[in-house]
């Protein structure tokens, strides 16, 4: 599948070390969110830099700078713009604000969370792997609301 992804789901699954979840993947980084990612140092940055290295990853600078918001951070509106210029409708963002923007633009948002159970349905993660990684999530700095975490443990089932 072709994605565009933000900073958070790729820190975050470094963080967990499952950036693997993603290896059958084409994954498409706009050069705005490698920086974002590159300027902090963080226990996770090698693990990204050799990730940016693989064969199904892309770096690209969006041509096309016509979506703008002033409630958006530069790699979040660089994911859009990069997304309806390659013509990906599925983008990987974890900020609500962000994904709600990117559902206007007809894009299809999916979060840390996604990657958990899609790789759990394609019997990539056993129920009890997915579980632990959700479960390891606020631990890393995922911010989760409660009830929606038992929401997501019950597609597990």
């Amino acid at each position: 599948m072709k994605l565009v992804s933000n900073s958070s789901p790729l820190i975050f699954l470094a963080k967990l070390n499952f950036l693997e979840l993603l290896e059958k993947d084409q994954i498409l980084i706009p050069c705005g969110v490698e920086k974002e990612i590159l300027a902090k140092e963080s226990a996770e940055k090698d693990k990204l830099i050799r990730f940016f290295g693989e064969k199904n990853i892309t770096i690209l600078s969006p041509k096309n700078k016509n979506i703008q918001s002033s409630s958006l951070g530069i790699g979040e509106i660089e994911v859009v713009n990069l997304a309806l210029e390659q013509r990906a409708t599925h983008i990987l963002m974890d900020d609500r604000r962000a994904r709600s923007f990117a559902k206007i633009q007809n894009l299809e948002p999916h979060g840390t969370l996604w990657i958990i159970l899609r790789a759990h349905k394609n019997h990539d993660l056993t129920k009890n792997q997915a579980r632990d990684l959700i479960y390891d999530l606020p631990s890393v700095g995922f911010r989760i609301d409660q009830e929606f975490l038992f929401q997501v443990l019950k597609k597990l089932d």
